[in-house]
């Protein structure tokens, strides 16, 4: 029996009026996070179109082709979220304005000499505390870190007031932290909705070196992905854009690759699948004791890249191996088009085939991650986050959030496997194409074991295996399943090597298929 007060959203997921307001607000901030990302393309298109009424022409014809059109209409959907959801959020202005504060926070050091207390005690019997001349808003302060040389007190007191709010014990030559949700610090928590001065109280004989650091962050630090979501978008159809007015010929190669590919009855099946089972996984019971979501995040981050690889190599065995066969390759190359332009284009079209596949999958994917604690907390599990149990939309939130370093590394390792197959295809067809490239991706896993292994085995066999660990990719680099399904924090740097990685490599393995298709008989 549905509730009478329930909302589409919350008929279609079946859940509370609280937790529906959560999932709605997780939800929302990547919706506006593409709203402010389409603003951003729009104006990049406006002053294209301003600036050089040709290469506008371009984009505008791109934002009508079959590349951008689908990934325009997913956006579209989350434009529509933004506004749908927005009477459901109830403190939506509030996160806006916490974006107010991202300048304003941050880290900042501070090293003072604390004197010995002197002068009267007080009426609770603390002697005097030195101000350490800092003031925070409690709501923004995140991580107190403190070194002294001596045992101190670290004290907290209402701005304007002389009364002790919150005093901790700072031992000398050990690091003291406080974390904002940490279970050792509860019965002694900050007050919230405060602004605080932090003194020092030196009870010992002789003066004491402290350095203290304050970690501050906006009130809803959540609301930075929308500038990272948006810097996502931007990106998307700053680099198509790119691609169209720099590289004219291999961006027409493209588009033809993808308007072939993308109505055929795999890639349907592929899309529909993927997005039936990230909703499927909500529901699955994995027998985890409570630790659902971690099987749920590294299950569908694998069947992303099963779909994306499967959907690659299709499409390089039909746009490639299969025209050549065909002679279509041949007609082609007839016409002011070189094969360096022909192979190119045909692996920026698999590429952006797939971008068009994993965008819709993960569309669906965040939303599922979003609401599975909200599943679980129905089933019993125990939900804590900072401290906190239950389910707030700062946990959906973070657990969406989470998972997309998962997809971008998943993308760019199809997009290594997508280089290769596109290599072998300019030699050999489909069925063997399949095989050859899932034949590497299982070996690229396993490359740094087999380097484990040949270390003292015989010269031949490290011979091999060095072989092997050199002209295969190490896919294992791509593989950080157990982090990301652990809600740890995968650093700028690491997704930015991994990049770098995918770059080079598909750059070799496109140096390769020019060379094996430069003298290929087309004939």
């Amino acid at each position: 029996m549905i509730p009478i007060n329930s909302s589409v959203f919350g008929f279609f997921f079946y859940i509370a009026e609280l937790n529906r307001q959560h999932l709605a607000t997780a939800v929302w901030l990547f919706a506006v996070g593409v709203v402010l990302g389409l603003l951003a393309v729009a104006l990049l298109w406006a002053l294209l179109l301003a600036v050089s009424p040709k290469l506008g022409g371009r984009c505008t014809q791109a934002l009508q082709g079959p590349v951008l059109m689908p990934i325009s209409v997913v956006m579209g959907i989350w434009v529509l979220l933004a506004f749908a959801l927005l009477p459901m959020v109830p403190n939506s202005m509030e996160i806006l304005n916490s974006l107010k504060q991202i300048p304003t926070t941050g880290e900042s050091s501070t090293e003072i000499v604390v004197p010995v207390a002197s002068g009267e005690v007080d009426q609770f019997g603390n002697v005097p505390a030195e101000s350490l001349k800092i003031t925070v808003l409690t709501d923004q302060l995140r991580k107190i870190t403190v070194d002294s040389t001596g045992k101190i007190e670290l004290v907290a007191r209402l701005e304007g007031t002389d009364e002790d709010v919150v005093a901790f014990d700072v031992s000398g030559g050990e690091r003291f932290e406080w974390r904002r949700g940490d279970r050792g610090t509860l019965l002694r928590k900050i007050p919230a909705g405060e602004t605080i001065d932090l003194y020092a109280r030196n009870i010992t004989n002789s003066d004491i070196q402290m350095d203290i650091t304050i970690v501050t962050e906006p009130e809803h630090i959540e609301a930075e992905s929308i500038f990272f979501i948006a810097a996502l978008v931007f990106l998307i159809y700053g680099s198509y854009f790119l691609m169209v007015c720099a590289l004219p010929k291999m961006s027409a190669i493209a588009e033809a690759t993808v308007r072939s590919e993308i109505y055929q009855l795999l890639f349907l099946i592929c899309a529909v699948v993927g997005c039936l089972f990230m909703v499927a996984s909500i529901y699955i019971p994995y027998q985890t004791f409570g630790e659902d979501i971690k099987v749920l995040k590294h299950t569908c981050l694998q069947a992303m890249m099963v779909l994306g690889i499967i959907v690659a190599i299709w499409a390089a065995s039909r746009s490639v191996s299969e025209e050549i066969e065909g002679r279509t390759a041949l007609t082609l190359l007839s016409k002011p088009v070189s094969r360096r332009q022909f192979v190119l284009g045909k692996f920026a079209g698999i590429a952006w085939l797939v971008s068009v596949l994993f965008i819709m999958i993960s569309s669906v994917f965040v939303v599922a991650v979003a609401q599975k604690p909200i599943f679980d907390k129905r089933e019993g599990a125990v939900i804590e986050y900072e401290g906190e149990k239950g389910v707030t939309w700062q946990l959906l939130h973070h657990e969406a959030m989470s998972v997309t370093p998962g997809v971008l590394l998943v993308y760019m390792e199809t997009l290594v496997l997508a280089g290769v197959s596109v290599a072998i295809s300019t030699r050999l067809p489909m069925v063997a194409n399949f095989m050859l490239t899932f034949g590497i991706w299982a070996l690229g896993h396993l490359t740094p074991s087999i380097m484990e292994a040949s270390v003292e085995g015989f010269e031949p066999v490290q011979f091999v295996a060095s072989f092997v660990a050199t002209i295969l990719p190490v896919l294992k680099n791509f593989e950080i399943y157990g982090a990301i399904s652990a809600g740890r924090e995968i650093p700028m740097m690491y997704i930015a090597g991994a990049a770098m990685y995918t770059i080079l490599y598909g750059a070799l393995t496109m140096l390769l298929a020019l060379i094996l298709f430069e003298d290929r008989d087309l004939a």
